[in-house]
């Protein structure tokens, strides 16, 4: 072979990996685009009052949200784009599609100024993400500060889903619509709370116990399927609980610590140190 025939073979695998490269870049950015797409079909179908179907495009948003940057990490495809459209994206179907859900489902019979819980709703979620991406520019920890927005969509979504296999529909009754608007307004507050919530990357999964793992998801979404307007919301209930009992832990054992080095007192300290 010449070597200009060599040449030419380098520049063809050349143009194949950078083809590659793009595809790959590509791939993280789909997903983002079709949890968007989600995002806005939730919206529509909340104008139509079709309900249940607005939760389920928030729901299908939300496994994408969480699709798109795994697979970016595991492309080694991250990058400042992917990034802040993941948080535009973000706003759309976490902040804005399940504030028009919960506004035409339960808010609109209120009157014409209850609107503005819906509106507190979205601007808490593009507080809380934007919250995010600074503190994500500085450290990446293992626990969310505030209620993630994606999870803060997903728990209207599915209290739609389970105030319906209670039987009551919209029109809500008073009680249940008043219940209803607390819970959101506190979703919305807990986004921008400084509380800390387990992040699913902070779990871990050993060679040796993949097996039983793999079978008790495999039942869980069974359980999923058959039941998931109960079992939903209670997973959702109990996350959305952890939070203030994550901080409370954290306080007693700082209070404790703070009283235990009060006790030690100075002297007991040096004593120490010079043991050492």
């Amino acid at each position: 072979m010449s070597p200009r025939e060599r040449g030419r073979g380098r520049k063809r695998r050349r143009r194949s990996r950078r083809r590659e490269r793009r595809a790959i870049y590509l791939l993280p950015n789909l997903i983002t685009t079709s949890a968007l797409l989600l995002g806005f079909w939730s919206i529509i179908l909340s104008f139509n009052q079709q309900y249940e179907r607005a939760a389920l495009a928030i729901v299908l948003a939300g496994i994408a949200d969480m699709l798109d940057g795994r697979v970016a990490r595991a492309t080694d495809s991250t990058s400042p784009f992917g990034i802040e459209y993941d948080s535009i994206s973000d706003v759309i179907s976490f902040g804005v599609a399940p504030a028009v859900l919960f506004y035409s489902w339960a808010l609109a019979p209120l009157g014409p100024r209850a609107w503005v819980v819906a509106a507190v709703f979205t601007i808490c979620a593009a507080l809380r993400l934007a919250r995010f991406n600074v503190h994500q520019q500085v450290e990446e920890s293992k626990r969310y500060q505030g209620l993630p927005s994606t999870f803060a969509g997903g728990m209207v979504a599915v209290s739609v889903w389970f105030v319906g296999w209670l039987g009551f529909d919209a029109p809500l009754p008073a009680l249940v619509g008043t219940s209803a608007t607390v819970g959101f307004t506190i979703l919305a507050l807990l986004m921008v709370s400084p509380l800390p919530y387990m992040s699913l990357k902070a779990i871990r999964i050993d060679r040796r116990n993949a097996y039983p793992v793999f079978v008790a998801l495999v039942f869980a979404v069974v359980i999923v399927l058959l039941y998931h307007e109960p079992v939903l919301f209670a997973i959702g209930a109990v996350y959305v609980v952890s939070g203030p009992v994550l901080w409370v832990r954290g306080f007693r054992s700082r209070a404790v610590a703070s009283e235990l080095e009060t006790a030690e007192g100075p002297e007991d300290r040096g004593q120490d140190a010079r043991r050492l």
